[in-house]
């Protein structure tokens, strides 16, 4: 005989029960496709990183005694990349970007929009993690005073998911210096500073003269998480990184960097 208090489910406590479930189950599709598309992004990458990128010793800036002068050592990047073997996969491939102990280590690719590499890999396969890409707008030998760089803020940390941890000062001491090569030529990105900002603000804005450059470079440092000691009258070109952050569809965390061509000359 049926206990007269044991509650019984009603037909609309069970159809939210069943709806319950019916969107666990739905969230639970939804995570792990998310984490196999991370996963296929990550072993793509890496295929493209064991092709065309070498890690070499890198080297620093200094003064070798010659007999009868002081000769300069020559910086070299800390990587070497095959562009040739980039360009047989995809020729949209216009440079690669490298930041030492840090899962960033890409191909930066570049099309007609700003659309495009948002959701698909390097390969055109669709994927949430999307690509790396520079601005439609910028010239692809990173001639013009601002190259804008767009990567997503994965929560595995991959793309440019690491990017909002120049909000600290430690992080910055750590990771002073991220590498741009491309075809033609290898850079240096020392980061002036890095601050959250509304994705229609000056930060995307190319720059027509050297004075507003430096009037936006002083107004970006004040905001800036870090502090550090590059002379800014010595910049002339940047490269800003950007990504999203959890603050808002309208916020991008961005991290300006002064562009330094290193010496190729033997």
């Amino acid at each position: 005989m049926r206990d007269p208090e044991q509650k019984r489910f009603s037909p609309l406590r069970l159809l939210l029960i069943l709806a319950a479930l019916g969107l666990f189950c739905y969230s639970g599709m939804q995570l792990l496709d998310y984490s196999g598309e991370n996963a296929q992004a990550e072993q793509g990458n890496q295929a493209l990183i064991d092709q065309a990128v070498i890690l070499v010793e890198p080297t620093r800036p200094s003064v070798e005694a010659v007999p009868g002068e002081t000769q300069p050592l020559r910086e070299a990047a800390p990587i070497q990349v095959d562009f040739e073997a980039l360009h047989q996969q995809n020729p949209d491939i216009i440079a690669w970007i490298y930041s030492p102990d840090t899962p960033i280590n890409y191909p930066v690719a570049q099309s007609e929009d700003n659309s495009y590499y948002l959701r698909r890999l390097i390969d055109g396969t669709r994927n949430t993690a999307g690509t790396i890409f520079a601005d439609f707008r910028n010239a692809p030998d990173l001639t013009d005073r601002n190259t804008l760089v767009y990567g997503h803020n994965m929560k595995n940390n991959t793309m440019f998911g690491t990017l909002s941890e120049y909000r600290k000062q430690s992080y910055y001491e750590d990771h002073s210096t991220l590498w741009l090569l491309t075809p033609d030529a290898a850079y240096k990105l020392e980061p002036l500073s890095g601050f959250v900002t509304r994705a229609d603000s000056d930060s995307y804005t190319l720059f027509e003269t050297q004075e507003e450059l430096r009037s936006y470079l002083d107004e970006a440092v004040s905001q800036s998480g870090f502090r550090t000691d590059v002379d800014l009258d010595t910049v002339e070109r940047i490269v800003t990184l950007s990504t999203c952050t959890y603050q808002g569809d309208d916020k991008r965390f961005i991290l300006v960097c002064a562009l330094t061509e290193l010496n190729n000359e033997s």
